[in-house]
Formats: structure tokens, C-alpha cells, sequence
């Protein structure tokens, strides 16, 4: 007679796995072998598990999966040459991977300011090869409309900030911002008594710097503390490129806020070493926090207070979406956020020592 209650036990001791494996593969827990897999759902549909009903869906969606395509490439375009520490690598590395399951390769093309200027695409790049496109770091409209009328499905992580113009034809995948960064200065704000708050960078150099700059304007609104445009240094993304120029910038302030909050963790550093430039010490003198949880910048003195952003979950969303492009060009596109988790650290707290 059949078990009434079939449970994950059940399943364990048929396959000889530990109860830990076979839940993880029930809950769709990522990176598990695909034959553990097979073999768990498998015995799962044998044995009438009461979720397989839910779990067969899923293998299904599973097995209706884009199919490989033998030399399809899709091709990333970036405005920079990405750096170890800059979250791009992790994004490339899990797009990559998760690219080459469905049998497409990577190929990566650098452009700068000249070929930005000129519309000019790579020579390396190959449009009659590509399959789909992807853009890193490129907040130009024009270029980006140009890289859009190449009729292949087109995806940018993050995009230039003109909320007037038209949408481009194109998707755009995002970190979540406005509202990690108010949750993160609202804490900070809460607990060390913050009554005047700086803000470091272009807010209009791209979306997720605008978004980041809006959430600094709410935690101001809900705690009642005024903007004060002497401690806000928002001036064209080009100039932070000069390493003087927040030098200049900070020196020129009669005194400093009680915190700045900068547009990403690059910049947050950057104002650190102007400010030890200017014997000023972080967090004795002031308080500072970015944007990216970009490790390897976390110095020996002290850690930023900063928002981790998803960055291996970035790669694997933009695969997704542009292998269902690729397959069903008639979807229309779409702009996603992943969720970012704020992290305190003591960059953000005065009374560390």
C-alpha cells in the first residue's frame, strides 16, 4: 500500500541523499547538480509528493528552457575597462556562465569618449554575429539609441538620466537605490545625531545616482534637516575624474557636514583621501558613506558604510532576460530592480575608536 504522506525523508532514503540535499533541490536552491536534480524530481513525481504539482510546473518551465544555439554570441560594450574591485566582474563572470549553459559565448568590446562622440561601434564587433547586445557604463543617449537601432535585443545595466525624453527601445537592469539609501541614512542619522548631510556626485550622470540622490533628499524630509547646498559637491561626473578637484572642493568649505553621503563607494574614497589630504580623519571629523559595498576598498582604519548590490544576481537576471529576447523578439522591454542591503559599518560611527 502506498505511504499516505510521502515526505522529504521519504525521497532522501530512496536516492540515498541527506535530507539537507533533497530540500534544497524542492526549494529551487541555485548551483545544485543537474543530476541531483533530475533524480530528486524524478522521485519526487514516483513517489506522489504532495508539491509536485508545483514542482513538475517548474520542470516543465525547466525543460522548455531556450535552446542552445551552436555559435550564438551575445556581446557587452563597456565605457570602461572594469578594475577588480568594480562590481562589473562579478556581473560578467555569472552573465558569462550563465550564458554558456545555453550555449552562447561572451564577447566584450571596450569603447571611449572618441567612439561615444562619433557613434562608432568597435571594429572588434561584429553586429551580422551578435545575438544580442549588452552596454556597461554607458550613459550617453545618442550612443545608446545608436547601439538600440542595431535590431537586436539590447539590455543596459543602468542608464543616462533624462526622465523628459522618450524611453528607449531597450532594457535596463538595476540595483535598487532610492530606498536603500534613505534606509541607510536614516539609520545613521537616527544614531548618531546627524543634523547637517552632505552629498558627493553627479546626480544626474545616470539613473542609479539620481535614485541614490533622491533617497538622501527623503532622509532629509523625515528628519526635518535642511538641504544645504554648501555641503553638496554635484558638479559634472568628468570633474571627479581630477584627482585635485575634491581637494579643491572640500577646502573650500568654511566647515564640514556631519556626514557625507556619496554616489557610490568609489567616490566615498576618493573624498577620503582628499580629506586626509586635508588632515581631516574619517569618522573622527566626519562621518561618510557610499554606495556598491565594494570590499576590497575597506581600508585597514576603518570599513565604509555602504549598500551591498547583487552583483552575481545582476549577470544571471540579465541573461535571462535577453535569452527570452532573443527567442521571442516581440516581448516588449522592460526595466528591472534587484533588492540592495545596507550595511553599517564604522565609516558612519563617531564614537569609534
Amino acid at each position: 500500500m502506498a505511504k499516505d504522506k510521502v515526505t522529504i525523508q521519504d525521497i532522501a532514503d530512496a536516492l540515498h541523499l541527506s535530507r539537507t540535499t533533497v530540500s534544497k533541490v524542492l526549494n529551487g536552491a541555485p548551483n545544485m547538480p543537474s543530476k541531483t536534480v533530475s533524480a530528486v524530481l524524478n522521485k519526487a513525481k514516483e513517489m506522489n509528493y504532495k508539491q509536485f504539482a508545483y514542482l513538475q510546473a517548474a520542470q516543465n518551465l525547466s525543460e522548455n528552457k531556450i535552446p542552445p544555439k551552436k555559435g550564438g554570441t551575445f556581446a557587452l560594450l563597456a565605457h570602461f575597462l572594469p578594475e577588480h574591485f568594480h562590481i562589473a566582474s562579478a556581473i560578467m563572470a555569472s552573465l558569462e556562465s550563465e550564458i554558456s549553459a545555453y550555449g552562447y559565448s561572451l564577447t566584450i568590446h571596450m569603447i571611449n569618449a572618441d567612439d561615444i562622440a562619433a557613434l562608432r561601434l568597435p571594429l572588434s564587433f561584429k553586429p551580422d554575429q551578435t545575438d544580442a547586445v549588452l552596454g556597461i557604463e554607458i550613459f550617453d543617449r545618442e550612443y545608446s539609441k545608436m547601439l538600440c537601432s542595431l535590431e537586436k535585443p539590447v539590455l543596459f545595466f543602468d542608464s543616462f538620466y533624462q526622465p523628459d525624453q522618450t524611453p528607449l527601445n531597450a532594457n535596463i537592469l538595476l540595483m535598487e537605490s532610492k530606498n536603500s539609501t534613505f534606509r541607510m541614512l536614516h539609520q545613521v542619522i537616527s544614531h548618531e545625531h546627524i543634523r547637517h548631510l552632505g552629498f558627493i556626485g553627479d546626480y544626474n550622470h545616470c539613473i542609479s545616482f539620481h535614485e541614490r540622490y533622491e533617497g538622501y533628499l527623503d532622509a532629509l524630509r523625515q528628519h526635518q534637516l535642511p538641504y544645504e547646498k554648501e555641503y553638496c559637491i554635484t558638479q559634472d561626473d568628468l570633474l571627479f575624474q581630477d584627482p585635485d578637484f575634491l581637494k579643491i572642493e572640500l577646502g573650500k568649505m568654511i566647515k564640514l557636514p556631519d556626514l557625507f553621503c556619496c554616489a557610490n563607494d568609489l567616490l566615498a574614497w576618493k573624498t577620503i583621501s582628499a580629506l586626509r589630504s586635508l588632515e581631516r580623519r574619517v569618522p573622527e571629523d566626519v562621518l561618510i558613506c557610499g554606495f556598491d559595498d565594494t570590499l576590497v576598498l575597506n581600508s585597514l582604519d576603518f570599513e565604509l558604510t555602504t549598500v551591498t548590490t547583487p552583483s552575481r544576481e545582476m549577470g544571471i537576471t540579465a541573461a535571462r532576460i535577453l535569452l527570452d529576447r532573443v527567442e521571442n523578439p516581440s516581448l516588449s522591454p522592460m526595466t528591472v530592480y534587484l533588492n540592495s542591503r545596507v550595511q553599517i559599518r564604522s565609516s558612519t560611527r563617531s564614537s569609534y575608536c
